[in-house]
């Protein structure tokens, strides 16, 4: 059990690490794919507000997405199929805006939609997973804390590095890039993650059975 427990914790360490490497820069760079520049090179006065729009609009699909994942946990949906679920998107979205880069606005700002499906799983799905791997063990702030620095680290990273190749090669290649590294979490964590819900109820029933044998025990 110690041993599931220990690589658990690297799959999900190592799977934040690298989707938000992937994620962070990518609305950045819907940001200067909506706003651009005129013709003098100063920044558009729609930029502002279109990133904000794009804040809003994957918040508010968080939110929905967020309600509709915990009804489907409550009714039995495993932990780890929503959360593939939510790094799907991640590569659908870069996918997506390297498509419609030239199309308008309103289609680029349409792709904040997969970010908010992406955001409400995760943000769901990671206590949830950080609570099963460690149930019993008393662990359950020090993996999350791993956990989310690991997505700090990775953010910090994706906007350094990806906004370079922005300036280098261009918005299209730090697209890709991000594409790229989107679909390694994706399996790892399909390949060596285990259901963790049934981790869980494998510990229940084990400490239940210790329980019930150190109970008939002392009745003895």
């Amino acid at each position: 059990m110690a041993a599931i427990f220990f690589n658990a914790v690297v799959v999900v360490i190592v799977q934040y690490l690298l989707q938000s490497f992937a994620n962070a820069n990518v609305l950045l760079v819907l940001g200067e794919l909506m706003g651009g520049d005129n013709d003098d090179g100063s920044v558009k006065r729609s930029a502002i507000p279109l990133i904000a729009g794009a804040i809003v609009l994957a918040q508010a699909t968080m939110t929905v997405v967020t309600a509709l994942a915990d009804r489907m946990t409550q009714k039995g949906y495993g932990r780890k199929v929503l959360f593939i679920a939510g790094l799907v998107t991640l590569p659908i979205r870069c996918a997506a805006t390297i498509y419609v880069r030239n199309s308008g606005d309103g289609f680029l700002l349409s792709t904040q939609i997969f970010d908010g499906i992406g955001a409400g799983l995760f943000n769901l799905m990671h206590p949830y997973i950080v609570a099963d791997i460690t149930w019993g063990s008393g662990r359950f702030n020090l993996v999350m804390g791993l956990t989310t620095s690991c997505f700090g680290l990775g953010a910090t990273l994706s906007n350094f590095l990806g906004q370079l190749v922005v300036e280098k090669l261009g918005h299209v290649a730090s697209l890709s890039g991000s594409l790229v590294i989107s679909v390694i979490p994706i399996v790892i964590f399909v390949l060596f993650m285990p259901e963790t819900k049934d981790l869980r109820l494998a510990k229940e029933n084990k400490l239940e059975n210790t329980t019930y044998e150190l109970s008939y025990k002392n009745l003895t």
